[in-house]
């Protein structure tokens, strides 16, 4: 096959007829079937050309964005001066940071000096590195120290040998290892649900295979047996989770709280269900998970009454148990643990999965000490907190002294645990469904009803601090003609294009908002002119170098309105009709430009 140079106009074109085209499959959550990306399968399956799969692999995430697509890679491409990967990517108006190169492992193994270095710089560029087909055997911790992957694919030959323990105990030191710096594990070969659930049970939160997602194709000639053709409608319907933003909950500042109750006082059982019920009342109706965990801790100090507590959530990216609540003397040092999910007595409960009564902490194989704190004689409660599928994290509650909790005490903080592991369920997808009422299903972006509701919060806050927000307003130049030409489909691409060069400039903390049809608002906190200008210009060249959305349209660019909170208004829709009024100047003026809003004096 003959290959278009990169950054030709015609390169997706060309990929809709070329012999070698790719089919995607579903990198999901085990327990949530939530896709995190995809990965690229040469169709026909074991075609050779490896330009040719890469670039209608790259080209797909047009379509497959924000998810990430894994696009193998080998290692003699990899050292290869030629291979220029940034050129490929903008070649098919992709961005980095939704490209993964998958490396197999034992071709990562015989990297050299120049190979491990262009990993480095794919690193750098803003790129994934993914490990693929890793065994036990070979996945030494030199070689993922070094290649420090973000993703590891498993062997698919481990999911099927988890019915021995030697195997089992492998696999979780592996999860710890690589989760420690920072990557993912990623299951291959689930078949059946048994298989699922005995590589979640020991920690790896993501898999592929037939039991969770088939893999999918736009072009059906290129189907082949357990493929789904399907229309690049399809990936607008799907759910994708964006890792980036998953448990942000987790950066929640560690919550100290008193304990008010008497360790010797006793809750009758009427006094108990009177609790319980007041409890699930209330929270029913909570939808913030620290409100939620700060109850739950305080309820189960009323019925069962403590020296410490601990509520811990489960972050499955790091593989860590992180503190959300503590009570109690000593307890400061806590959130200076590394706690792992499977170390401690924590850990170890919470691999059970059911609620656990310890007599003597000191003598139980798995125990570790708080930082600051010494050995003492203390028994403990560890209930896992489980709403269904879903592990979210664990209560601990220590007494001084030996076996000084009961059965009673235990089965009475089991039920508080469900009640507040529901509640947290509950609001987890409240949370959800609030992020997707306020998402664009085409872009991903925020769309306006995010901007009507958070605005006037945003200026609030910002008027409080004496601080500037900037705000962007962006619109297509020349947008209806793409429509005109070359038909819907291609105006929902460069709208998509666009959207991925708009978050790839973005900093942390920024908002990119879909605000009307071809036109984009971004919204810059703590940004003075100088800082939205330089951001303005990001913005301008990035779209300048999208690809064309289609034969015979020139590439895509933008007509840019700036201006600034509160210098530009009094509220922040006062100040985008000003980036509003800029920008129809810059588009009056022949588009592709920046414009600053003139200074008014709003007060």
């Amino acid at each position: 096959m003959t290959l278009l140079e990169p950054g030709s106009a015609d390169r997706a074109a060309a990929l809709v007829d070329a012999p070698v085209g790719v089919a995607l499959q579903p990198v999901q959550d085990i327990v949530d079937r939530v896709a995190i990306g995809y990965e690229a399968l040469p169709r026909p399956a074991g075609a050779g050309d490896e330009d040719a799969l890469i670039d209608a692999a790259v080209c797909m995430a047009q379509h497959a964005g924000p998810a990430v697509v894994f696009v193998p890679l080998s290692g003699a491409l990899l050292s290869s001066p030629a291979f220029d990967p940034m050129a490929r990517v903008r070649a098919c108006g992709a961005i980095p940071g939704e490209i993964a190169w998958l490396v197999h492992e034992l071709e990562a193994s015989r990297l050299d000096d120049t190979g491990m270095s262009r990993l480095e710089h794919l690193r750098d560029a803003g790129f994934h590195v993914a490990l693929d087909t890793a065994s036990l055997a070979l996945l030494g911790h030199t070689l993922v120290a070094a290649v420090r992957p973000g993703f590891v694919f498993l062997d698919p030959r481990i999911s099927g040998r988890l019915h021995d323990e030697v195997a089992k105990a492998e696999l979780a030191a592996t999860v710890t290892f690589v989760s420690r710096l920072g990557g993912r594990l990623i299951a291959r070969g689930i078949v059946e649900g048994a298989q699922a659930l005995a590589v979640a049970g020991l920690g790896v939160q993501y898999g592929v295979g037939p039991h969770l997602a088939r893999p999918v194709v736009l072009r059906a000639d290129l189907a082949e047996d357990g493929d789904d053709a399907v229309t690049d409608t399809w990936f607008r319907g799907r759910d994708i989770r964006v890792l980036e933003e998953r448990g942000a909950a987790l950066n929640a500042p560690l919550l100290l709280t008193s304990l008010p109750v008497d360790n010797d006082s006793t809750v009758d059982e009427r006094t108990f269900s009177r609790l319980i019920g007041e409890a699930a009342r209330g929270l029913q109706a909570e939808h913030d998970s620290d409100r939620i965990l700060r109850i739950a801790a305080e309820l189960v100090i009323q019925v069962t009454p403590a020296d410490r507590l601990a509520i811990f959530e489960a972050d499955w990216h790091r593989h860590r148990l992180v503190p959300r609540v503590a009570a109690g003397t000593g307890m400061e040092g806590l959130a200076e643990m590394d706690n792992s999910m499977n170390e401690g007595i924590t850990g170890w409960a919470f691999a059970q999965a059911v609620p656990y009564r310890c007599a003597d902490t000191d003598t139980h194989p798995a125990a570790t000490t708080i930082p600051g704190t010494e050995r003492m004689e203390e028994s403990l409660l560890a209930v896992p907190l489980i709403a269904g599928d879903h592990r979210l994290g664990i209560l601990d509650l220590w007494r001084d002294g030996l076996d000084r909790f009961s059965e009673e005490d235990l089965e009475r903080c089991a039920l508080i645990g469900y009640i507040a592991a529901a509640a947290w369920r509950n609001a987890e997808l409240y949370a959800e469904l609030e992020r997707r009422a306020f998402t664009d299903s085409l872009t991903g972006l925020l769309n306006i009803r995010w901007w009507n509701e958070i605005a006037p919060r945003e200026a609030a806050q910002s008027a409080r601090a004496g601080s500037q927000i900037a705000v962007l307003l962006v619109d297509l130049d020349a947008f209806k003609r793409i429509n005109d030409v070359a038909g819907h489909a291609a105006g929902d691409t460069a709208l998509r294009a666009t959207a991925r060069a708009l978050r790839a400039v973005m900093r942390q903390g920024d908002a990119v908002v879909r605000y009307g049809g071809e036109e984009f608002l971004l919204m810059l906190p703590n940004s003075g002119m100088e800082g939205a200008l330089r951001v303005a210009e990001a913005v301008r060249a990035s779209l300048a170098e999208l690809p064309p959305p289609a034969e015979g349209l020139p590439v895509v660019t933008g007509s840019i309105g700036l201006a600034l909170f509160p210098e530009h208004g009094r509220t922040l829709d006062e100040v985008a009709r000003a980036a509003d009024v800029a920008m129809y100047q810059a588009k009056r003026a022949g588009g592709d430009a920046v414009v600053v809003a003139p200074r008014t004096t709003a007060a």
